[in-house]
């Protein structure tokens, strides 16, 4: 039996080598995507163990359903890493509201949302873990991608909150900003 991983954003860039490291690491890789069904399909074509799943993240309903749906079946969901985000451009002296309602959906509050229901219904031997992949702009910020920028100070803030009310010792929150490590 191989632990799971879901990685959300799986199928391209950061997301992709994560989900080819776990997987030639022994792991079975769930490999979520938005808009990139077929760089996700190639992708687990290449690991030993994997399946792709696909949701919206600017849904508040479907990243809790897909999180449901994997731990109704997954016997032994170790971890999850939220790397998938919504990179458009708009800056500080002109906040597009539109752009700021969908980065924060998608870059904070679905991610925070589902590693809430992974660490309350994935099972999983000797813990879980949950990492937020948030961006070097939380170190060093400057005034484009304004609304990204926001979202991803938002996820870094989720981190400490979600592990200090956390009932299982063994389960872990982190937080990596490529760019920055």
């Amino acid at each position: 039996m191989r632990p799971t991983i879901l990685v959300t954003g799986g199928a391209k860039r950061i997301g992709a080598a994560i989900s080819r490291a776990f997987g030639q690491n022994g792991w079975h890789v769930v490999i979520h995507y938005g808009r990139s069904a077929e760089a996700a399909k190639a992708l687990a074509a290449t690991l030993p163990s994997a399946e792709t799943v696909s949701c919206d993240l600017n849904d508040w309903k479907q990243g809790i359903a897909l999180i449901e749906e994997l731990a109704s079946r997954l016997d032994d969901w170790r971890m999850l890493i939220n790397c998938a985000s919504l990179f458009q451009l708009d800056q500080a002296s002109g906040l597009d509201p539109a752009i700021f309602d969908a980065a924060m959906q998608v870059n904070a509050g679905t991610p925070a949302r589902m590693a809430q229901a992974f660490l309350k219904k994935a099972r999983a031997r000797g813990g879980r873990r949950v990492i937020h992949v948030t961006d070097q702009k939380i170190a060093n910020p400057n005034p484009d991608f304004f609304s990204y920028t926001m979202s991803k100070h938002a996820l870094a803030s989720t981190i400490r909150m979600l592990a200090m009310a956390q009932d299982d010792p063994r389960d872990r929150m982190y937080g990596i900003a490529p760019g920055a490590i």
